[in-house]
């Protein structure tokens, strides 16, 4: 009760309010240490990477490709050439095994890989003159292994016909066909740089637009011709493919490929 005045009434004291009781809670950093701890218990329950384990198992490391694709790969399916051949032969050899060199005969004729016969139970690597962009980062491991721009080969002072080489997993096509078209040549597309080199040989064509790799490697094969660098087209990536989440695997590769400098 509230002291008593004389002359007014008694008033009743309100009860007290209860006492609050606050939830406990944790500090920021107790949390992330239970989530880390969480996290660590659930990537114990994955079954283990063993994609090296079963490369060595079988024996072999099976690689698709395209039949041929120079200077990055060409093979008759007992052996292979080219700068990508190279590098596999390299991994073979760290890993101890050699190379099953699967060739795809329908690489590349068709928008889904799926119909080339690239399937994950036909090869541990993929090689072919792959670029790095979001089509190839969604389907596949990338891993890079050289940058290169566009360069155009021509075999006499006013070229006027064109082939245009773009059957690169990953590259679109648009920019040099925009280029080409800019430069007012008249273009055809052909599927790989032994089919381009089939045309200037038979004087269908007096130039060739490609990747810069792909020109040096013309250039080589057709004497008095010569090579003008294209600035105006973007750079592209170069990359072997591998599956995604074989990481014992991965590391072998890694390990041999050259190493890529950030742009």
């Amino acid at each position: 009760m509230y002291p008593v005045v004389p002359g007014v009434p008694a008033v009743s004291r309100p009860p007290a309010p209860p006492p609050v009781r606050r939830a406990w809670r944790p500090a920021g950093s107790t949390v992330f240490i239970v989530l880390g701890v969480l996290a660590y218990l659930a990537l114990r329950q994955l079954p283990p990477d063993n994609s090296l384990a079963r490369v060595k198992a079988a024996g072999v490391l099976n690689v698709c490709l395209p039949p041929s694709l120079p200077p990055f790969v060409s093979s008759d399916g007992n052996s292979a050439t080219g700068r990508e051949a190279a590098m596999i032969d390299r991994v073979a050899k760290r890993v101890g095994v050699p190379v099953g060199w699967n060739v795809q005969p329908a690489w590349g004729t068709s928008p889904d890989p799926v119909d080339w016969g690239v399937r994950p139970e036909s090869c541990d690597l993929l090689a072919g003159g792959i670029i790095v962009n979001a089509e190839t980062q969604g389907l596949m491991q990338v891993l890079p292994y050289a940058r290169t721009g566009w360069a155009q080969l021509t075999t006499g002072a006013a070229p006027k016909h064109l082939a245009v080489l773009t059957n690169h997993w990953g590259l679109a096509a648009d920019d040099a066909f925009a280029w080409a078209d800019g430069q007012s040549l008249d273009f055809l597309a052909y599927p790989s740089a032994v089919d381009a080199l089939a045309a200037l040989r038979s004087g269908e064509r007096d130039s060739v637009l490609a990747l810069r790799d792909e020109v040096t490697w013309l250039q080589g094969q057709v004497p008095g011709s010569s090579i003008h660098e294209i600035g105006g087209l973007p750079e592209q990536t170069l990359a072997l493919g591998m599956w995604k989440n074989n990481i014992t695997l991965k590391r072998e590769v890694l390990s041999v490929i050259p190493a890529l400098p950030r742009p």
